[in-house]
């Protein structure tokens, strides 16, 4: 049956070289299409970053892709010219920014309703009662934020780009309903599998950054500063019981195990927690 099905070894060698020509040329084909893509992807954030009056951002997409736009300069004259003006007049417009940097960047976060804390100091600032924190690295104009728990973003330092990035986070943390009672028992909850766990005696302390951390593993989404302001908004708004106890939470001096509350109650680092039995 093999022998009557077989077919001549010149077609099979034929078919085989059609098939190595077209995968090449299919291979080529991808490449240039996944190149095209790239560039256009770039042009659209050129236009976007324009829009917006961001020269950092252009500056930033030049370093990053600079591979990309030699190329296009080298294979297209009318391309070449565009690119070279967009980069000159962006190093100019980004000089001007930066020697003028505290009063446009005051100016514009009064326009935007967002208030500087008043002891800030070019080039380090903070916002909301010192839970945000930026820092401007001139020499690579790059703005580095990052609140009470660490590092948010590091981007090119654009000021209404700093202000929409201030703004997105406070509304991230800020902008949610708090449900005191759905967050105390959630807190219940995880400590006393902690102590189930470990084999602890009830109202044992244990480190906040346990239940965080048990957090992380299990819940998603979980952010630590998200925490940290709900843990803040329950101890001045309540409630501050559930089921014959009461929370309560003990300060530390190891900054890096501990957690700075927010607002009223951020009087310290906070490192233990433990529900203690409520006697009448």
């Amino acid at each position: 049956m093999t022998e009557i099905c077989s077919f001549p070894n010149d077609i099979s060698d034929n078919i085989k070289y059609f098939y190595s020509k077209k995968a090449t040329r299919a291979e080529e084909l991808k490449a240039l299409a996944d190149e095209a893509e790239r560039a256009a992807k770039v042009w659209g954030e050129l236009l976007s970053f324009i829009k917006k009056g961001w020269p950092l951002h252009i500056i930033d997409i030049f370093d990053k892709e600079a591979p990309l736009l030699k190329k296009v300069q080298a294979e297209n004259h009318l391309e070449d010219e565009t690119i070279a003006e967009i980069y000159q007049l962006a190093k100019e417009k980004s000089e001007i920014q930066r020697k003028r940097f505290p009063t446009y960047f005051e100016k514009a976060c009064n326009k935007a309703g967002l208030i500087i804390d008043s002891e800030s100091r070019h080039p380090k600032y903070s916002f909301h009662s010192y839970f945000f924190q930026l820092e401007i690295d001139e020499r690579k104009g790059i703005a580095h934020l990052r609140n009470y728990e660490g590092r948010l973003s590091d981007f090119p330092a654009d000021i209404s780009a700093i202000i929409e990035e201030i703004q997105h986070e406070y509304r991230r943390i800020f902008d949610r309903p708090f449900e005191g009672k759905k967050f105390i028992k959630k807190l219940y909850k995880q400590y006393n599998a902690i102590l189930k766990n470990e084999k602890l005696d009830e109202g044992t302390s244990i480190p906040i950054r346990h239940i965080t951390r048990r957090l992380g593993k299990n819940e998603k989404g979980f952010r630590t500063d998200i925490f940290l302001v709900d843990l803040s908004r329950l101890l001045e708004q309540g409630p501050q019981e559930i089921d014959g106890h009461a929370i309560d939470l003990q300060q530390t001096k190891d900054t890096n195990q501990g957690m700075l509350l927010y607002g009223p109650v951020g009087r310290g680092y906070i490192g233990f927690i433990t529900f203690r039995k409520v006697t009448s």
